[in-house]
């Protein structure tokens, strides 16, 4: 494996902006911002906070696609505290809890702070945010960054009890993480100031530090596509059309929503050279397609949760992994990082079997933002070689073989029907395999008399092609390809067919969605 480039995102940024001061950092929409103006504005505000804001506590940062949004981020960094990036495009409950839960006395809000809700925060918003941003100061204050061991960012993730957690991930982490992703995609993509990389996901999804950060690190420049964006197939073909991108960063998804259409190919984008998936599973169809429609690029298969900063996995999907694996691995961990699979006592699995996916090494969280509770239940130490070394019990299934790594999907995902233990995502993943499916997603029936009661499986497919008969000749159908592939009582007893399947802010296929239209 290629030794990793040691990086700092701040001191890069900073050289960035004296090597290359009008050279494009980020683009979204109509707005551009250069690494000069990136470096110079996110000085000032520093400044501003460390005046006002108290001495580590962490700022929130509510928009969703303005690069005044990267340029709040940095400030924070480059002032000593950690940053909370909170999407407008979520539902307002979800914005109020996570506040709730951030209990932060200020909020940078360089887009339309009306979605806020009145927490007592000072919100600094629009053309107000601006001017700090924007004023000459003849005597700038002196800046202590981030510590490399404090947190840099806190993103918040859903939490079992409908309180989200903030995963607190540290300066040093967010480096060690550039610096192994930039090694990753240099195999494929020399880095200079003349690459561009796409970013799907909102930035308080944690899929957006792997864009955004190898940004930062390279000097390429990040093309933001949002929300309205891919609602509206034609908008979002334009710009993916002008942006010239290179790399391209995304849920699985995201890119099957892409490939529903016939356009999607290297001629809507010839200068793509680079496939990066995270944020859940990346079907084996998916990567033969984007390997048959842009034949110049490569496919890698990442995993990670939140709380290992990203991704620690990768695999390239390339001829050889497509033969040998009808699932596709993960992959291979990365430097610094070890892959423990351990049954439900704690002990260590024989290799090709399957346990409990934990992650040991440099780029765990530092634990849950004022939950010191659900740290103590999630992480640990755990012995490497000899060495205590920090840990995250990530609650997946996975396995182990040969040195690669197969997800299994979440322990949490199972479910007892007839007094079968079954895994929901396996299905899936058997659905999906067959030729005639684009995407699916199986949830559970319930019995109305006693809710925690499994009565059923239904799973709602999205077809690669129309159908050619009756919905039950093709419900049929698929279920006697699936009774060769699974055990009969895992089969869905009911199917529907959509359009497509509905997604979340994140890109992800959206299960509550679907279980709501089945209710």
């Amino acid at each position: 494996m290629m030794q990793a480039r040691e990086v700092d995102i701040l001191t890069s940024l900073d050289a960035h902006a004296a090597i290359n001061p009008h050279g494009l950092a980020h683009t979204w929409r109509e707005h551009d911002l250069t690494w000069g103006e990136f470096a110079a504005r996110s000085l000032r505000l520093a400044g501003w906070l460390d005046a006002h804001v108290e001495p580590g506590a962490p700022v929130v940062v509510f928009g969703h696609k303005h690069p005044d949004l990267l340029v709040c981020f940095v400030a924070a960094m480059r002032s000593g505290r950690a940053y909370i990036p909170l999407d407008s495009s979520l539902p307002a409950q979800r914005v109020t809890s996570i506040l709730e839960a951030a209990a932060a006395t200020h909020i940078l809000a360089p887009e339309d702070a009306s979605l806020l809700p009145h927490t007592g925060a000072v919100v600094l918003a629009g053309d107000d945010l601006r001017v700090l941003m924007d004023q000459d100061s003849t005597a700038p204050r002196a800046l202590t960054p981030v510590e490399p061991s404090a947190a840099q960012y806190t993103i918040c993730t859903s939490g079992s009890t409908g309180t989200p957690k903030g995963v607190q991930i540290s300066r040093d982490s967010v480096n060690r993480f550039a610096s192994w992703i930039t090694s990753v995609a240099a195999r494929y993509v020399e880095p200079d100031a003349g690459i561009t990389v796409i970013n799907q996901a909102p930035f308080s999804f944690d899929l957006s530090v792997m864009d955004v950060m190898y940004s930062w690190a390279t000097g390429a420049r990040l093309f933001s596509v949002d929300r309205d964006h891919i609602v509206r197939l034609r908008d979002l073909f334009e710009a993916l059309r002008s942006s010239q991108a290179t790399v391209w960063v995304s849920t699985p998804s995201f890119a099957d929503l892409c490939l529903a259409d016939p356009d999607f190919s290297s001629s809507l984008m010839p200068d793509v050279r680079l496939f990066l998936f995270c944020g859940e599973t990346l079907q084996r169809a998916t990567a033969v397609a984007l390997r048959e429609r842009f034949p110049l690029a490569s496919v890698i298969n990442t995993y990670g949760p939140t709380e290992s900063t990203v991704a620690v996995t990768e695999v390239d999907v390339d001829d050889a992994v497509l033969a040998a694996f009808p699932v596709l691995p993960v992959g291979a961990p990365k430097p610094g990082t070890t892959l423990l699979i351990l049954d439900p006592d704690g002990s260590p699995v024989p290799d090709g079997d399957k346990g409990e996916i934990v992650i040991a090494g440099d780029t765990v969280s530092l634990g849950y933002y004022r939950r010191p509770d659900l740290t103590d239940k999630a992480f640990g130490q755990v012995d490497v070689a000899g060495v205590p070394t920090w840990a995250y019990w990530t609650g997946d299934a996975g396995v182990l073989s040969e040195g690669q790594l197969h997800f299994h999907g979440r322990l949490d995902f199972q479910v007892k029907l007839h007094g079968y233990r079954i895994e929901i995502e396996d299905i899936e993943a058997q659905l999906r395999a067959l030729p005639a499916v684009q995407q699916a997603v199986v949830v559970p029936r319930y019995d109305p008399t006693t809710p925690t009661t499994v009565t059923s499986l239904h799973a709602v497919v999205h077809l690669s092609e129309p159908p050619t008969g009756s919905t039950l000749a093709t419900t049929v159908q698929l279920k006697r390809e699936l009774r060769a592939l699974i055990p009969d009582y895992m089969v869905p007893k009911t199917m529907s067919f959509v359009s497509e399947i509905p997604m979340t802010a994140n890109g992800k296929a959206d299960r509550a969605a679907v279980a709501a239209t089945l209710a």
